[in-house]
């Protein structure tokens, strides 16, 4: 079964409803959507294919076909207000690109089940991690939705869920996925783990969130067969044995290790490409205005985030939501500064990181901290075939959302960036990109999205985009 003739029929299938009852189709959410993107230039500009899951190429014009069918848990209560005990759900989203770069494939398709405030879900399924404001952030630092969702298993608590009768709430979880195929490796795999806590109720004024997220790129096979960095190509050629310094990073330098079953270069320092983020952040809520504060600040190695090294790195952010207002309803303001890493603090040079730095999303095994060529954190760290080569960033961001006439829709928004390479490759390119969509409902089921972006700078060539997608929900 090729691929056109797969995205056919699940294009096909999201109108069959007559084979089976209205009951089982009442509650299932159909989307169809239609469009075209195109430029000054091939290159898509930065906003229009950025936090887009992968689905826009970088290259334009395309004309796009999609269609989705998800279906949530059951949300009706009992007497008592309290949820079914299971619920199911499932989501598929296909895609059809015809241009430059055409293209057939599913960014989202999966099953999950609930259980109470548990929930166990596999395949792909778009996500963002990390503490932001998910509506208008310009991403997540460690997963923000810039590239095509990796297929996973995960087990999570995935909502803010109450201990006991405090006012303290957490959410947490734990998966397993599949890199597959990527520049340099083969095979290889995803660790994912979080934990996030809110003290606050939700109607509380003040609120305090906190968390921490580690993933890791382990295992599969190398092109690199030099026996200090790989056993006969083979990263981890005992996983089994392999995954406990992968669950717990620190039990590597605990136990002592076997040396017939690690490579020299995973002896050094760790199994695999360790990073992620620890994150706080402090929200006010009244009647008129909801403030939410938040930092995510990076690690790529451990020690960065004990001795506070490159405590000055991070996204930060401030959203600011506008209760009474119609025209504007929302601002978020971001600042990613990424020029510390460890190396050097406020300006003074650090001997305590032993002349390394944290060299956000690079690793000496695996190419970067990317899938299908796409950075899957902070779409301002860029990578090029040998890896990366931008992730000394200072990128101010703004959006401002809010309603026109006719229930009509709008984001304005736009990044002024400095990219100044990395440690060991540096540049100076000065960048901005500007984006302005719409959201034009034509009745209550259907809708016209348009989108205007811009390039000026030195990055990326002076460049502007267009787009407009009809949509329709069933």
């Amino acid at each position: 079964m090729n691929r056109c003739f797969r995205a056919t029929l699940f294009f096909s299938c999201l109108y069959i409803k007559t084979c089976f009852s209205q009951s089982l189709f009442s509650d299932i959410k159909y989307q169809l959507e239609a469009g075209t993107y195109f430029s000054s230039s091939k290159a898509t500009p930065f906003w229009q294919r950025t936090n887009q899951y992968g689905i826009v190429p970088l290259q334009s014009p395309i004309i796009t076909f999609r269609g989705a069918a998800h279906l949530e848990y059951d949300s009706t209560r009992n007497e008592q207000q309290k949820l079914k005990k299971f619920g199911i759900g499932y989501g598929l989203w296909g895609v059809v690109n015809i241009g430059n770069q055409s293209k057939v494939f599913l960014p989202e398709s999966y099953i999950k089940i609930r259980y109470r405030t548990v929930e166990l879900y596999g395949g792909r399924r778009r996500e963002v991690i990390g503490l932001v404001d998910t509506t208008l952030t310009s991403g997540s630092y460690i997963w923000s939705g810039n590239a095509l969702p990796i297929p996973k298993i995960q087990l999570s608590v995935p909502n803010y869920s109450q201990i006991g009768k405090s006012s303290f709430f957490f959410k947490l979880g734990i998966s397993h996925g599949w890199f597959g195929n990527q520049r340099g490796v083969k095979n290889f795999f995803l660790h994912q783990k979080w934990v996030y806590g809110r003290l606050g109720r939700e109607d509380a004024k003040f609120k305090f969130y906190a968390g921490f997220n580690h993933q890791v790129q382990w295992g599969g096979i190398s092109e690199n067969k030099d026996p200090s960095f790989s056993k006969d190509g083979q990263l981890a050629p005992y996983p089994w044995y392999s995954y406990q310094f992968v669950l717990i990073p620190f039990l590597q330098k605990l136990i002592k290790l076997n040396p017939d079953k690690l490579t020299t270069f995973d002896r050094g320092l760790a199994i695999g490409n360790h990073l992620g983020s620890a994150d706080i952040g402090f929200e006010f809520d009244n009647k008129n205005v909801k403030l939410l504060f938040y930092k995510q600040q990076p690690y790529d190695f451990a020690r960065s985030l004990y001795n506070f090294n490159n405590i000055e790195d991070g996204l930060y952010g401030l959203g600011i939501n506008l209760k009474r207002h119609y025209y504007v309803k929302k601002i978020l303001i971001e600042y990613l500064y990424t020029l510390s890493q460890g190396l050097y603090r406020f300006g003074k040079y650090q001997t305590s990181n032993y002349i390394e730095n944290d060299d956000y999303f690079s690793h000496g095994q695996y190419t970067a901290w990317e899938y299908n060529h796409f950075i899957i954190g902070t779409p301002f760290i860029l990578a090029n075939e040998s890896g990366i080569n931008n992730n000394r960033i200072k990128a101010f961001s703004t959006s401002i959302n809010g309603s026109l006439f006719k229930q009509t829709s709008y984001i304005l928004g736009g990044t002024f960036s400095s990219n100044l390479g990395t440690y060991a490759s540096k540049l100076s390119k000065k960048q901005f990109s500007g984006k302005a969509n719409i959201n034009y409902p034509l009745n209550n089921n259907t809708s016209l999205l348009g989108q205007v972006t811009l390039d000026i700078g030195t990055l990326y060539s002076k460049n502007i985009g267009f787009s407009l997608i009809y949509r329709k929900l069933l």
